[in-house]
């Protein structure tokens, strides 16, 4: 406007090239503006984090979501770090604070990798290894996680092109990472028996026992991480050979043969252009793990001294220079397969001369002769161990290889293959379905119920569904007095059984175990929730009542520490905290630093201790950053009955017990059960979970798979392959946090979490979804209304609009609805057509498939999905139409649900912020998405810039531009 013609302003715009330059200066001008108003918010941001976990205010609580944000906030500054795994350490022991380490697991192991990888110390990491010896389930999950990241970031793909993401760096580490997991899960903490004998005598407190074993622990993962160096440099394998590789459409016959520079190292073949001495290159590399290791038969042998190791995806054939040589390679290759994991680094490198080649090959043939006897030189607890992580990997593995095997099959060949498959496959002693926390209740698989395995048909994946037989309450197998318990969660089982000193390692005779019957009764803990306890005649008898040279420390620290609170610190004669070397007097911290503090020789850091209050709090600070404590709700059944169709996934269906009683658990939200017949019907084909695991149940005890011992139950999975699901992990762990959200806001807003678990970069694990089916599928059905849609499919299934049951039915849709109506939006979840949408018989809806998510659509700028989420004339008809009591429930709900999810908003753009951190996501990658742009949409979609008496009509205002959207359909 300043300008009095246009032939001035034309002047303007060319000067800067084009018109879009011209934006990009002012946009420029205002992002200045913008940064110092970002940083100042980052800092107050900091400031706050801070004071919620060091503060005095606190209450007792190591909030974890919090504490990985200030690691992340801090990830300049490795001595904040460090401080941060260091204090978290103490407080792992405590139940709540491992859930949120195992909720927030997916950002710490993306934080090792990427972060970590530049640092001069491997804090993180020991971090990790630090916790795994507290679990082996974490171990684990930290396992599978690194699998994929190898994967990612190897140098060529399994069918032999080269792999853009090829990162040596992170490989490597991920690779030494894999290892040290597996030799922290066998060697555990050495002092760990000295130590508990030590507290059972009284010689040591708990306190004491507590600080001893994590430092234990603590210098256990130091070990491992500062002599990886030396180690690997120590111990090399490797030469020059021939070979030809895996093309799959040739299968090495049209291949030429190369030379090539291969060593042998942390269970991998790697494959070098020249030798590392002359500044090799990485080519590609091969796990051994469950590698099949041969000399080539005689058959497709065309030269001599030829062998060849292939595993599922790759195919390496080699030639060496004479029988000698192929014999030295096929045992360092094997030995290494079998038992480098926890041996590292045996096999010395072959820089072999004429003088001295038939010295090295004796001590080559010595050492590999001496690789069968690593694992029988390992006590009776380091063996338990080592054999049950390695069965455990491979029980999962050989589910995985199923799928991917029937995926080359014909379809119809499908269905009757897989049963037998199923019933084919060897279960080991003692695995377990892995869709869990560590604090979860344990339950064995033991046997597959293979007649009832389903396969789905896709273009390019098989996805299976299995059914497994699993026992919880088993008698334990090493001696502690024949314990037996049907509430012992994965980790606390795990430790009694394998955390044993190896004197203890000793079976239950049976002439013992004649007096140990035990009954079976119900009591009720504080909380009001129902527990089964295996035991005899009252709770003084229970086996964990008794102190014995074989009792343990309990795993789980119940909060003894906080309970003391402030009574346990130094006071002065005012009863005023004592001033030390890391307060100075008026700082507000908390119970929990300052016993820190006060066992460790630790320095709080001065971006922490700058930050820690010295008055009330600013309450101005307090209204711009509002950053609420979020307990991630866990899955469970409420006492309330109001809250068990809103908040609760409890277990659902039938289980017998050991004297061969069934118990079903149902759900009473208010639909009665000639409703729930008909739903069932529809939906289910005439058979829900409950009478379905009954059945199965009942099957099994007549054919005698299932005895009195323990407690039964069935137990669904669907297994995949082909398919990536680690974005679809990140998904369900945002649609987690944010009903965890609405709980704490006390919404009624109902969201499904189910179980998804990553295996590797193409393999994983579903929670399989009970009584529920796609809309599509309900649809096509053959009952269904012809007219009407879902509104008449809820008349005929719940009864009349005035009966209880319909109004519960729709009570339950409308909740479910807002719950993902909010969850769609926020993350930006597209593909929803009717086949990624299910609905159970209770009426609620359930939302699956996240490949697309953080705005990611399929047609990309051209997708059709245009609306806010998916609200259709068809789901407003179930809810009465938009005047209904109903419809105007649900804009109540969702106004409240966005505010609380906005007001909450820093924790959840922080998950997100890790998880883009140099992301191979598909929602987080390439031109359209990658950088900050689905970092910076997402807090757009926040309304973080809009003032707070707006967002209500805002919220609104979504409902109107997705009622009848086109993009909805």
């Amino acid at each position: 406007p300043s300008y009095a013609n246009a032939e001035h302003t034309s002047h303007l715009i060319r000067g800067c090239n084009t018109y879009n330059n011209l934006l990009k200066f002012i946009s420029s001008f205002y992002f200045k503006m913008d940064s110092s108003e970002a940083l100042r918010r980052k800092d107050e941001f900091k400031s706050k984090l801070v004071n919620d976990v060091f503060g005095k205010d606190n209450k007792g609580r190591v909030p974890m979501d919090k504490v990985m944000m200030l690691i992340w906030q801090f990830r300049d500054d490795p001595s904040v770090v460090q401080f941060m795994a260091h204090f978290v350490t103490k407080y792992a022991g405590r139940r709540d604070v491992f859930d949120g380490i195992e909720f927030y697991l997916p950002q710490l192991a993306h934080m090792i990798i990427h972060l970590e990888a530049n640092w001069d110390d491997a804090i993180l990491e020991r971090f990790a290894l630090i916790i795994a010896q507290h679990s082996l389930h974490f171990a684990l999950q930290l396992n599978w996680i690194l699998l994929g990241a190898i994967e990612d970031y190897q140098p060529e793909m399994p069918n032999g092109d080269v792999n853009e993401s090829f990162n040596p760096l992170y490989y490597t580490r991920c690779i030494k990472l894999l290892g040290n997991i597996e030799r922290c899960v066998v060697y555990g903490t050495p002092r760990k028996h000295e130590l508990q004998r030590l507290y059972e005598k009284g010689q040591i407190t708990k306190a004491e026992y507590d600080t001893m074993e994590q430092a234990d622990r603590r210098f256990n993962a130091e070990q491992l991480t500062n002599n990886q160096k030396q180690l690997l440099e120590a111990g090399m394998f490797g030469g020059n050979l021939l070979y030809k590789r895996l093309v799959r459409t040739s299968r090495c016959s049209r291949k030429m043969w190369k030379t090539r520079y291969f060593t042998v190292s942390e269970r991998m073949l790697y494959c070098y252009n020249i030798p590392l001495s002359a500044g090799g290159r990485l080519i590609r590399a091969m796990p051994l793990e469950g590698a099949v290791i041969m000399k080539t038969p005689a058959s497709d042998a065309k030269y001599h001294f030829m062998f060849e190791v292939h595993n599922l995806n790759y195919f390496f054939r080699m030639r060496a220079a004479n029988v000698e040589e192929m014999t030295q390679w096929i045992q360092a290759l094997e030995g290494e397969r079998d038992s480098h994991t926890l041996y590292p680094y045996q096999i010395g490198a072959p820089n072999r001369s004429n003088d001295d080649k038939k010295k090295e090959d004796s001590e080559a043939a010595a050492k590999s002769g001496s690789q069968s006897q690593l694992i029988k030189d390992l006590t009776p607890a380091q063996k338990a161990r080592y054999d049950f992580f390695k069965n455990e990997r491979e029980f999962n593995r050989n589910l995985t290889n199923i799928a991917e095997t029937l995926r080359f099959q014909e379809r119809d060949a499908r269905k009757v293959l897989a049963p037998k498959m199923v019933a084919e496959m060897t279960i080991p002693s003692c695995v377990y379905i892995p869709l869990c926390n560590s604090s979860h209740i344990w339950r064995r698989a033991y046997a597959a119920i293979a007649s009832n395995t389903r396969v789905f048909n896709t273009n390019e994946r098989c996805p299976v569904v299995m059914y497994f037989l699993t026992r919880r309450g088993e008698r334990m197998q090493y001696a502690r007095g024949g314990m037996k318990d049907v509430n012992l969660d994965v980790a606390e089982y795990l430790h009694l059984q394998y955390e044993v000193p190896d004197a203890a390692m000793t079976p239950i005779l049976e002439e013992d175990s004649d007096n140990l019957s035990l009954g079976c009764f119900e009591v009720v803990d504080e909380d009001g929730l129902e527990r089964v306890i295996e035991s005899s005649s009252s709770l003084d008898d229970h086996p964990m009542k008794h102190t014995s040279h074989h009792s343990s420390v309990a795993l789980w620290d119940e909060g003894e520490e906080e309970k003391k609170g402030e009574d346990a610190l130094d006071r002065d004669g005012d009863g005023q905290l004592k001033e030390s070397p890391s307060f100075e007097r008026g700082t507000k911290a908390n119970p929990q630093l300052r016993n820190f503090m006060k066992e460790n020789f630790v320095r709080i850091p001065s971006k922490i201790k700058a930050r820690l209050p010295m008055r009330p709090k600013s309450k101005k600070m307090m209204t711009q950053m509002p950053i609420q404590n979020v307990p991630i709700l866990e899955n469970h059944i409420e006492d309330d009955e109001e809250s068990k169709s809103v908040l609760s996934d409890g277990l659902h269906g039938s289980i017998m017990l050991s004297d061969g009683e069934v118990l079903r658990q149902m759900e009473n939200d208010g639909i009665d059960e000639e409703s729930l017949s008909r739903a069932t019907a529809f939906i289910c084909g005439g058979e829900d979970w409950a009478k379905r695991s009954e059945r199965l149940l009942r099957e099994g005890s007549e054919a005698k798979v299932i005895d009195n011992e323990a407690s039964t139950e069935v137990s669904a999975l669907m297994v995949k392959s082909n398919d990536d699901l680690r974005q679809e992990v990140f998904v369900m762990q945002m649609i987690h946090y944010y009903k965890s959200v609405f709980a704490k806001a006390s919404l009624p807003i109902w969201l499904k979490t189910y179980r998804i678990l990553s295996l590797s970069k193409d393999t994983g694990l579903i929670e399989y979804l009970i009584d529920s089916t796609s809309i599509d599928s309900l649809k096509k059905s053959d009952n269904f209304p012809k007219e009407g849609g879902l509104r008449a499919y809820f008349e005929m299934i719940y009864g009349a609009p005035d009966t209880k049951s319909f109004k519960a039915a729709q009570r339950n849709f409308m909740l479910s609805l807002v719950g993902y109506s909010l969850v769609m939006y926020l993350l930006g979840l597209k593909d929803r057509h009717n086949g990624n949408i299910m609905i159970d018989v209770r009426g609620r809806l359930i939302f699956i498939d996240f490949g697309f998510a953080m705005g990611m659509a399929p047609g990309h700028e051209f997708s059709f999905e245009r609306a806010p989420f998916k609200l259709t004339q068809d789901y407003i008809d179930v809810m009465g139409g938009k005047g209904s009591d109903c419809f105007k429930e649900f804009k109540r709900l969702f106004a409240a649900g966005f505010e609380a999810a906005r007001a909450n908003s820093q924790i959840a753009v922080g998950l997100v912020e890790i998880m883009m951190y140099k992301s191979n996501y598909p929602c987080f990658s390439g031109p359209r998405y990658g950088g900050d742009k689905a970092l910076i949409n997402f807090q757009n979609r926040l309304m973080l810039r809009t003032p707070d008496k707006d967002i209500r009509k805002r919220a609104l205002g979504l409902i109107e531009d997705s009622i009848e959207s086109y993009g909805t359909w």
